[in-house]
């Protein structure tokens, strides 16, 4: 009985941190993912005069869908308040591409950089989360 038992608590710990190394996972990517695509972002400015330009409304559209994709599946594993700045600054993009803003546009990638680094450091394995 006390090796049943012994059994049953290596499988709960081993479950418990195979839990961890994939919100790990999903929480890292989900991130790299949006600073890569502020990058591709910044490059493609670099190249245009102006912000109309249908390279750079269609690189915000695509990072906002990915954005919200991948929002979907870090809700399930952090807490939402510590996301949802960077739902805020994708929509204060689109609406500076629309003003024409450049200076206010290369703020918000830079905020959603500075997010996406500080994220990286402490958000993930989480005990809270999964219990």
């Amino acid at each position: 009985m006390r090796a049943f038992n012994i059994v049953n608590l290596f499988l709960i710990i081993f479950l418990l941190v195979g839990i961890c190394l994939a919100e790990e996972m999903v929480v890292n990517s989900s991130l790299k993912d949006v600073q890569n695509r502020c990058f591709e972002i910044v490059q493609i400015i670099d190249k245009k005069e102006s912000l109309k330009d249908m390279d750079v409304v269609l690189a915000v559209d695509n990072l906002e869908y990915s954005w919200t994709k991948n929002e979907g599946k870090l809700c399930c594993m952090v807490n939402h308040k510590n996301i949802q700045e960077i739902g805020q600054e994708i929509a204060k993009m689109k609406i500076h591409v629309a003003n024409d803003d450049r200076d206010a546009f290369k703020v918000c990638i830079e905020s959603l950089k500075l997010y996406c680094h500080s994220y990286l450091h402490f958000m993930g394995a989480n005990l809270h989360n999964i219990l």
